[in-house]
């Protein structure tokens, strides 16, 4: 049986443009998941590992499955354990993996690892908005280490942010600064002073 995967996501193509392709390879039956929640992501994954010896799996590109690395890995394994092929149609050309021969070492290490690794809340999608805030100390520590040479990816290491959020935090700040300056320089009432 040869499935087709789409999956709606801003980081994909259209559905329509992923379908399109897909079904261009032939395929027998799409599932094409939404929204994603983690109930749909789950029930496709279930699907995904009980596939058998003959099955093709046929996505746009590997995202479409919607998992982590280790995921991923622990998939492969399974699709080269069991004789499943995956194909991936999204690129310059179609690729193929097959389950011919023994299973690649680093994928079987990874799938190992993924398999091991005590279970970890998900890290799917990040849980911080874009405009990750700090309070007012611990920005004060940040403009201190920036001031003293530390780089920004330092500083985002120590509170969990990415450079460009703690560049965005630093300019945003210091603009906060050069207005409250400003308004302490200017009287608020009366006319300025003759000087």
């Amino acid at each position: 049986m040869r499935y087709g995967v789409v999956r709606s996501s801003p980081e994909l193509p259209p559905p329509s443009v992923q379908r399109r392709l897909i079904e261009a390879v032939g395929c027998d039956i799409v599932l094409e998941e939404g929204a994603s929640n983690s109930s749909n992501h789950r029930s496709l994954l279930v699907l995904l590992f009980g596939l058998r010896r003959g099955d093709e799996v046929i996505v746009h590109e590997l995202d479409c499955l919607d998992a982590t690395t280790g995921e991923l890995a622990r998939l492969i394994r399974r699709f080269f354990e069991v004789g499943v092929t995956l194909k991936i149609v999204g690129g310059s050309q179609m690729e193929t993996l097959a389950p011919s021969g023994v299973i690649p070492r680093a994928l079987a290490l990874l799938a190992d690892h993924e398999t091991r690794r005590p279970h970890r809340a998900a890290t799917r999608q990040r849980t911080r908005t874009p405009e990750a805030r700090l309070t007012q100390h611990q920005l004060g520590f940040a403009r201190d280490m920036h001031r003293r040479g530390h780089s920004m990816r330092a500083i985002g290491l120590l509170f969990r942010l990415t450079p460009n959020e703690v560049a965005k935090l630093l300019r945003t700040a210091r603009s906060d600064i050069t207005d409250a300056e400003s308004d302490d320089r200017t009287p608020s009432f009366g006319p300025p002073p003759i000087g």
